[in-house]
């Protein structure tokens, strides 16, 4: 596909200095408009333990994206942090590789990537459609806005690179090709997993039939979203930490007990939990949705029960159910590949795109080498170690 070289005007705007906001909405979408209102009202760390960042608002036609600024904050989760992405986060998941040798290489190559990187500030960057979720998913774009935004972008943040994060052949195809039509860097990050509800296929895996059973005997209540409380809040927000923060990975954004909240009361996210006969919230499970597409950035159980209860099991029979009766497509992030893969999930390599024309020849030559460097050993490790 020939894009056309000239600077396509698409109404575009930049909001990066929120207090002198003349109070109009953000986004013309009441969702999105809540989602923005709270993130630039607070300081991230209210809402994500280990997120710092300054929030820039790009309006493209109708669709609204927060945008995310950084200079340093290596120590942040990796939604707002490339180093925590390369260098930290691999650092938990290569126990998931059963190789010595390959575990050993790429905590070698992790380790020695770190200081270069620090040095090359590769955490100076803007990043565009940042929802502070393990997942970003985008708004329907004209592709011709991508020139003048590129443009803007780099004139109002010169010494930073632009970043998209979330991007895959799947939903985003065309914004790929557009973004590396335009010079963007193709970084891949992880591996996700899709399953199609338009077809409701996977329904019919063994292993999606067995799910079912334990959801049915297990003496857990399905509860839907309007059903939990303010007093679940905090029970939330502890399910999710036992799981996706002290089981997986610190780097995990570390959502508070605050952002459980409001993800509830606002709606932002559709959650549904497990509660035992005596009431107690055992599980959870929150879903977003955009253009047909859901992703899952809060997953939570109480594990300190037994394995055999089927807590994950449960919740995740109910949110594929869910995409089925729906017929929508879900993203189910990366992890627990062998899981999703008996249940139907198909791989597909995520991408963040990265435009660094603009800056020193130091840092763009410490991001074209990362960019190389995850397409010719991560893409392959990703793939080969199902990760």
């Amino acid at each position: 596909m020939e894009w056309g070289t000239n600077v396509t005007q698409v109404p575009l705007s930049l909001i990066d200095d929120f207090s002198n906001a003349d109070g109009s909405r953000y986004a013309a979408n009441a969702r999105d408009n809540d989602w923005i209102e709270l993130l630039v009202s607070r300081p991230a760390q209210h809402l994500v333990h280990n997120v710092r960042t300054r929030w820039a608002l790009l309006r493209v036609g109708d669709a609204a994206m927060p945008t995310t600024i950084n200079d340093a904050d290596y120590d942040n989760s990796y939604v707002c942090s490339p180093y925590t992405g390369c260098v930290l986060y691999p650092q938990s998941e290569v126990k998931k590789i059963d190789s010595i040798f390959v575990r050993w290489f790429i905590l070698a190559l992790v380790y020695a990537m770190g200081p270069p990187l620090r040095f090359s500030q590769i955490n100076r960057t803007v990043c565009v459609n940042n929802w502070l979720l393990s997942t970003n998913l985008y708004p329907k774009l004209d592709q011709a806005f991508v020139p003048e935004l590129t443009q803007s972008l780099t004139t109002r943040f010169p010494d930073h690179a632009i970043t998209f994060r979330s991007l895959n052949d799947v939903s985003n195809h065309a914004m790929l090709e557009r973004l590396g039509w335009e010079g963007y860097l193709l970084a891949p990050s992880r591996q996700v997993y899709f399953f199609d509800g338009n077809s409701g296929e996977y329904m019919r895996k063994q292993n999606n039939k067995l799910d079912r059973k334990p959801l049915k005997n297990a003496g857990y209540r399905v509860v839907q979203h309007d059903e939990l409380g303010p007093d679940d809040a905090m029970r939330i927000e502890q399910l999710y930490r036992m799981l996706y923060i002290d089981k997986y990975s610190p780097h995990n954004p570390q959502f508070t007990t605050q952002m459980m909240n409001e993800f509830r009361v606002r709606g932002l996210l559709t959650m549904w939990g497990l509660r035992d006969q005596s009431g107690r919230l055992d599980g959870i499970v929150g879903a977003f949705e955009r253009e047909g597409v859901m992703t899952v950035p809060i997953v939570g159980y109480d594990t300190s029960l037994p394995k055999q209860l089927g807590l994950y099991r449960m919740l995740m029979s109910i949110l594929l159910q869910e995409v089925a009766k729906r017929k929508i497509q879900l993203n189910l992030s990366s992890g627990a590949s062998h899981f999703k893969r008996l249940r139907g999930g198909t791989p597909c390599i995520e991408f963040t795109a990265v435009y660094c024309r603009h800056l020193s020849f130091s840092r763009r030559f410490a991001w074209h080498a990362l960019a190389g460097l995850m397409q010719k050993v991560g893409a392959p490790i990703l793939r080969k170690y199902q990760l």
